[in-house]
This record gives C-alpha cells, sequence and structure tokens, in this order.
C-alpha cells in the first residue's frame, strides 16, 4: 500500500510540474509575443494625408484612391522609395498623370517631402472594372484604400488569370524585347561597317521604345499609348534604381541621353543632313544596351511571380 501510494503520488507530482511548465511556457510566448516590436511604418501618414488633400480637392475629383507597392507591404513596384498611387475616376479628369505629378510638385515641393517619388496612375472607373490584369489585382487585393468616396461602395478585391496573365506578357516579353535587340544590333552594326551615323542614332532610339513598352506591358498588362522616350521614362523610371542610375541626369554629369532619343526620331528619319559627334552616339548606344539588360532583367522577375502566381 505504501509502494503504491508513493507511486501514485509522484505521478501526482510529474502532473503538477509538466502544468507547471506548459503555463510558464505559454506565459513566455504570451510576454515574446507582446514584446515583438510593431513593423517599422515606411511613410508618414500626415503626408500621405496631405497627398490626398491636394488629389481631391476639386482638380481631379476621384472615387477611389489606393496606396499599393513596397509602402504597404505589397508586390514591389518601386524599387527606390515612392508613393505609388492608383487614382480611380469616373470622368476623364482635365488633367493627365504627368500633370498630376506636377501639381503635387506645386503644391509639396521636394525639399519639403519626407519621400521624394510620387507614381500616380489614373484609370477610368469603367476600365478597372471590366479588366482583371495582374497590375489590378495587386493594386485592389494589397493595397491600402486612403480614400473613397461615399457614394461609391469599393469592392477591394480583384480576380486575377495569372495563367493567360503570364502568356500574355511573355508572349509581349519576346516579341519587342526581341525587336529591341534587333535594332540595337542593327545600330552597332550600321556604325562599326560604315560609320553610318543617321541610321545608327535612329535604330538606337527605336531599340529603346521597344525596351520600354516592353517593361511596361510586362507590369500593367495594357499597352503604353505614348512613344516618346522622355515620358516614357518618366512613367517607368521608379522601376528599376539602377535604370534610374543609367538614365536620370543628376545634373552633375550632364546624362542627356534621353532628349538625344527623342531628337533622333524626330530628326534622323527625315533630315538626310542630320549629324551627331560619333562619341557622343557611342555614349548613347552603351546606355541604351544597359537599359535594354535591365530591362530584360526586371521582365524575367516579374514573369516568374505571374508563372509562380498560375498555381
Amino acid at each position: 500500500m505504501l509502494l503504491l501510494f508513493c507511486a501514485s503520488r509522484h505521478g501526482k507530482v510529474k502532473i503538477l510540474i509538466a502544468k507547471t511548465l506548459t503555463i510558464r511556457k505559454m506565459e513566455t510566448n504570451e510576454n515574446t509575443a507582446q514584446e515583438q516590436p510593431a513593423p517599422p511604418q515606411l511613410y508618414n501618414p500626415a503626408e500621405v494625408e496631405q497627398i490626398v488633400g491636394h488629389l481631391t480637392s476639386g482638380v481631379f475629383d476621384p472615387e477611389y484612391i489606393l496606396m499599393f507597392g513596397k509602402l504597404v507591404g505589397g508586390t514591389r513596384f518601386s524599387d527606390p522609395m515612392a508613393y505609388d498611387l492608383l487614382m480611380v475616376v469616373r470622368e476623364t479628369p482635365s488633367y493627365d498623370w504627368i500633370q498630376a505629378k506636377r501639381y503635387l510638385r506645386y503644391q509639396m515641393p521636394l525639399r519639403h517631402r519626407e519621400i521624394t517619388y510620387i507614381n500616380i496612375y489614373i484609370l477610368p472607373l469603367n476600365y478597372v472594372e471590366g479588366n482583371n490584369s495582374p497590375f489590378l489585382y495587386f493594386t485592389h487585393n494589397e493595397g491600402k484604400l486612403i480614400y473613397c468616396k461615399d457614394r461609391h461602395y469599393f469592392h477591394p478585391k480583384k480576380l486575377c488569370n495569372f495563367a493567360a496573365a503570364y502568356c500574355d506578357a511573355k508572349f509581349h516579353f519576346d516579341t519587342f524585347s526581341e525587336l529591341g535587340m534587333l535594332y540595337l544590333e542593327k545600330a552597332y552594326s550600321e556604325y562599326v561597317e560604315g560609320r553610318k551615323l543617321r541610321p545608327t542614332a535612329l535604330f538606337t532610339a527605336q531599340a529603346a521604345i521597344y525596351f520600354y513598352h516592353t517593361l511596361y506591358y510586362v507590369y500593367h498588362g495594357y499597352e503604353f499609348d505614348i512613344h516618346d522616350p522622355v515620358v516614357m521614362h518618366e512613367r517607368m523610371r521608379t522601376l528599376s534604381a539602377e535604370l534610374m542610375l543609367v538614365l536620370d541626369d543628376n545634373h552633375i554629369d550632364y546624362n542627356f541621353t534621353l532628349p538625344c532619343l527623342k531628337g533622333f526620331m524626330q530628326k534622323a528619319a527625315y533630315n538626310l543632313n542630320f549629324d551627331v559627334a560619333p562619341k557622343e552616339l557611342e555614349m548613347h548606344m552603351a546606355r541604351v544596351e544597359k537599359m535594354g539588360d535591365i530591362i530584360q532583367r526586371l521582365c524575367e522577375m516579374r514573369l516568374e511571380l505571374y508563372e509562380e502566381r498560375k498555381e
């Protein structure tokens, strides 16, 4: 009887010890969870409110505005720190995205901003409701609603057929990236074989435009309706800090490749007396080649993302 009593008592002690350890472990986990710091805020909410206030002051009259991308923990659309905003409007506004960026620059000078770059996409409501591209999927499913009209019922969830989106983007990438590389090869060929500066300049500019069109379509799922390399770069520059490094004018080394490419498209095609310094043309060709390599890598990474989401 004594042995049974001791064994029983010993078993109770073991149970009590196990329960005590479990409670302590739970308390430790709770304390650890409570002590974990919240993820750092990547933007100043007051600055976002200021941006929204300017965009809704009567100039644009949006239905709703979404902030998406890296700042809100979503799929990255800007490599450097930037406010990526989708502004959905019912009626086409008087001002486009370029003028919207200028307007914000007037209202909020760069020296007073905590985050320098603001990317605004302006899309009509009927387009947003009638399409399910990866761009709309990421902006609506991962973005943060920072403004919405009372009369508009916001539907945040968007569907996307990533298998179809992948095939479409891959076809566009294979076709137009290849055309860009072909034009660049023709530019080098004309320059090396006969120092034909006019066709070399024209082919170099055409290669850059094809590269930009490829990048925009892969990321957004629809065509970019402007063929000006200066405007195209302004639209897509923050997709890659490396792209900005190659082509942005920093007012130190006077990077004027983009305006020159624009001039090549306007002058080299029609002016038989077109002329350019060979060394200058070599520099522009080298930058466009770097640009093509960067854009190819960006497109391949985005296509991999679409392929992963197919499952």
